[in-house]
């Protein structure tokens, strides 16, 4: 089989381990098992239903978005969301476009499905926001799906719900279906835009998780909200390559998402008292320009006079001992997506280190 590999996620992988000073996370730290409330019963090997989900997840979900149970698709993390979704729609000859710069994922998933990516553009001249009549022009009789992510990976860009929907409908009249992964969007403060692209349309599946606002990447819990008929093609394909929900994972996000009120807030504080710290180092320089994130723990930077930042990130990780996100990994050389969950001293010491590699590099 021939696919284009996941590099970020190999690279991922090989860095979060590392020695040095970790500005390369795009996720909310772990909470506390006790703001969670797991019970000794939690840890069985057994829940309600190790099927297709446990039924008291089925409905949370189906109540948060208000749909039917049978819109409901519970994965291994939205990656596996994804993946089942563009495995239920694609094939071989079929189109679809995914915005850039954005998730390497998405263009991985493609090639595996034997389908064409088509690059729709979000630039940074436009605030990052995906343009409708562009997406026009690129869509043919083998398009199949559009992607796009919101809050927008790398850029923390939040598409409004006035410009999605408008976006949402274009495809609905050219019979396109639209995923958008949602799993950033509860950074936003809630009721100031957070409000799921689920239910715009006809033609939408949302992706989302536990994991980047919420912590709990280590519970693999993930879900895709989508028609009936595509989710019994996605429950199809769960059935050929995982055919049991794991049941330890049911049982604790039970709890997990019975807490979310009490663990979204942390991502948020975390989020507003950072921020202003690399904010102020990034206004302090005049050799980047950056986006302001409208939420998240990432800022997507770009380096003036850098065409090649993967050699930067070497430098940096090398000579001063600190891990960043290199552009290159999101179709963007002279970028560099910085994380700022870190503690604040840690997280000054990393900018400094970060800003006498720029200087270096510049220098030579």
């Amino acid at each position: 089989m021939d696919f284009e590999p996941f590099q970020y996620m190999r690279y991922a992988k090989r860095i979060e381990y590392a020695d040095g000073i970790y500005l390369a996370g795009s996720g909310m730290t772990p909470p506390r098992p006790e703001m969670i409330g797991f019970r000794p019963e939690d840890y069985d090997f057994d829940s309600l239903c190790n099927s297709y989900g446990d039924p008291r997840n089925m409905d949370w979900l189906a109540d948060h978005y208000h749909c039917g149970g049978d819109n409901v698709m519970l994965a291994a993390g939205s990656s596996s969301a994804n993946f089942l979704a563009y495995a239920a729609l694609l094939g071989p000859g079929d189109k679809v476009i995914v915005e850039t710069p954005g998730y390497p994922q998405f263009f991985s998933l493609a090639s595996l499905c034997g389908a064409q990516a088509v690059k729709l553009p979000r630039r940074f001249e436009n605030r990052f926001l995906p343009d409708p009549s562009e997406l026009a022009g690129l869509i043919d009789d083998r398009t199949r799906l559009v992607v796009l992510t919101n809050l927008h990976n790398p850029s923390m860009a939040h598409i409004p719900a006035d410009h999605l929907r408008q976006i949402i409908t274009l495809c609905a009249d050219r019979g396109v279906m639209v995923l958008v992964d949602e799993v950033y969007l509860h950074h936003l403060v809630p009721g100031e835009g957070d409000d799921t692209a689920w239910g715009m349309a006809d033609n939408v599946i949302v992706t989302s998780s536990l994991t980047k606002v919420y912590g709990l990447s280590a519970l693999r819990f993930g879900w895709a909200i989508a028609p009936v008929r595509l989710v019994s093609r996605m429950l199809d394909l769960a059935d050929v390559v995982d055919p049991q929900v794991v049941p330890i994972t049911q049982n604790m996000a039970v709890r997990a998402l019975s807490a979310l009120p009490r663990l979204r807030p942390l991502a948020r504080r975390l989020h507003e008292s950072h921020w202003p710290i690399v904010r102020e180092w990034l206004n302090a320089r005049s050799d980047v320009d950056y986006h302001k994130p409208e939420g998240g723990l990432t800022v997507w930077m770009r380096a003036k006079g850098v065409t090649e930042t993967g050699s930067l990130a070497t430098i940096l990780r090398n000579e001063f001992s600190t891990l960043v996100v290199p552009g290159e990994y999101f179709q963007s050389p002279g970028w560099l997506r910085v994380g700022y969950r870190i503690e604040p001293m840690t997280l000054r010491e990393g900018l400094k280190r970060l800003g006498k590699a720029l200087d270096d590099f510049a220098g030579h």
